[in-house]
């Protein structure tokens, strides 16, 4: 009998995010994939670190490279790795920071996987985005507001100029350019910027001018730009 593969949204960071049926699942599980790329998936593990309990971990590298092909390789590789477990008969949890669905390398791995007839589910876990609003104690949209959510884009420029409310991720070295882009166009003071939310180290911005009087960069900082206040 084939075992079954569950994508598994850890969260943004607080432990106590993490669903009951997460937990379940992970306790479940006989193996846990742990992806390898880069700090978001140490974040992931820390989160769930307490229910392993000396489950076997099967370690993910994925490659973070501009060549796509490099990328799918990896993917593949992944995959395979853990088709042997699902072959034998094992469950295995792929963990992923956030939510499954959102900008996540174990989405190229479930389709692998299923594509080769295994059975796959995924676990959704709370978006760092959500998170952020509510640290903030705003609404992402409401009434007849839309929101547009931008990752890593070439196109951010035409993403910027589409009307309604904007949360912008995974910045990274581009954040500077991106605050600049959202102050020309006159998003200042509608930019509010939280940096490792629901972690200890939490920090909220409530204006670019105010991020940029002790700014913090990196993976973990989400933007939400707010068409009107």
């Amino acid at each position: 009998m084939k075992g079954k593969l569950y994508g598994i949204g850890t969260g943004p960071g607080d432990p106590e995010l993490l669903t009951l049926k997460a937990v379940n699942t992970i306790q479940k599980c006989g193996v846990i994939a742990v992806p390898k790329t880069g700090s978001g998936d140490r974040a992931a593990f820390a989160i769930i670190e307490k229910f392993i309990n000396g489950k076997e971990l099967l370690e993910c590298r994925f490659s973070m490279e501009r060549d796509i092909e490099k990328r799918k390789e990896t993917r593949q590789v992944a995959a395979t790795d853990i088709i042997k477990y699902l072959a034998d008969g094992k469950e295995v949890g792929f963990i992923t920071l956030g939510d499954p669905t959102t900008y996540s390398t174990y989405m190229y791995v479930h389709e692998i996987i299923t594509s080769k007839g295994y059975d796959a589910e995924i676990i959704p876990g709370v978006t760092s985005y959500s998170a952020a609003a509510a640290a903030l104690g705003i609404a992402l949209c409401a009434g007849e507001e839309t929101l547009t959510i931008i990752g890593r884009s070439k196109n951010i420029d035409a993403l910027l100029d589409v009307p309604g409310n904007k949360v912008i991720m995974k910045s990274g070295k581009n954040l500077m350019s991106v605050l600049n882009k959202l102050k020309c166009r006159g998003y200042g003071d509608r930019t509010k910027i939280v940096c490792r939310v629901t972690s200890d180290c939490q920090r909220l911005y409530d204006s670019i001018e105010e991020y940029e009087k002790s700014p913090e960069t990196g993976y973990f900082t989400t933007l939400i730009v707010k068409e009107e206040i």
